[in-house]
């Protein structure tokens, strides 16, 4: 290849990637523009709907045609999580009903709710609309420390020639409290915390020192706020 040839094919190799390199911020999503998709949902009413025997394709496809908008269902996902799609089957016939609360009866039944990103409202599981798990570990020592019950000198009052007996009563630890067993925090962070711990990567184990969680940023907030109340009991 002679040079000249050689100087404009490197000239159109760079441009092509700096053109990738930009694209990623190009095409990302706009958070604005989603708030904005997710409030129009709660606010978008639909006058009539009445599905019978409609499979989600149809469903999916009548809100699509009736609001102009991008509505995508993440199939690999959501029967990656056991829920055949070709079983599914809505009959309801509903008026004047927002397309929020219209996609909530069709879709929680099923253990399905919708995500908003790039403009597109996505079809899928609780947990992929939480995001990908984040590992974090939370100090917990200053729950599972054992209270003791320390036994002080006596100080009482004495008539005079009393002899005070030189026995001092052990220490006592409290075996009565049920956050000396991390095992009690982590089950009582499940409980509080309502997420689907048992999915495919998300983890949540503990030690006397920490708690460690494996579950997406939503959730973690949710954790640290039920740590806290369980602190105030303390």
């Amino acid at each position: 290849m002679s040079r000249p040839r050689l100087a404009v094919a490197s000239l159109v190799f760079g441009w092509v990637v700096a053109s990738l390199a930009a694209a990623p911020a190009a095409w990302a999503a706009d958070p604005r523009k989603d708030a904005a998709l997710e409030a129009a949902m709660k606010v978008r009413r639909l006058p009539q709907v009445k599905f019978v025997d409609t499979s989600l394709d149809d469903a999916v496809r009548f809100l699509q045609i009736a609001t102009g908008w991008n509505v995508v269902v993440r199939r690999t996902v959501i029967e990656k999580a056991g829920v055949e799609l070709s079983a599914l089957r809505f009959k309801l016939e509903l008026t004047d009903v927002t397309v929020a609360g219209l996609l909530r009866v069709l879709l929680e039944p099923h253990g399905l709710v919708t995500k908003v990103e790039g403009n597109i409202v996505f079809v899928t599981t609780k947990a992929d609309a939480l995001g990908a798990p984040v590992l974090v570990l939370y100090p917990i020592s200053h729950l599972t420390w054992t209270k003791t019950n320390f036994r002080g000198t006596d100080i009482d009052l004495h008539p005079s020639g009393f002899t005070v007996s030189e026995d001092v009563a052990e220490e006592e630890e409290d075996e009565d409290d049920p956050f000396r067993d991390p095992q009690h925090v982590a089950d009582l962070v499940k409980e509080m915390v309502d997420a689907p711990w048992t999915d495919e990567g998300w983890s949540l184990t503990a030690t006397k020192q920490y708690l460690m969680v494996k579950a997406p940023r939503p959730v973690h907030r949710q954790v640290a706020r039920a740590l806290a109340q369980m602190a105030a009991l303390k």
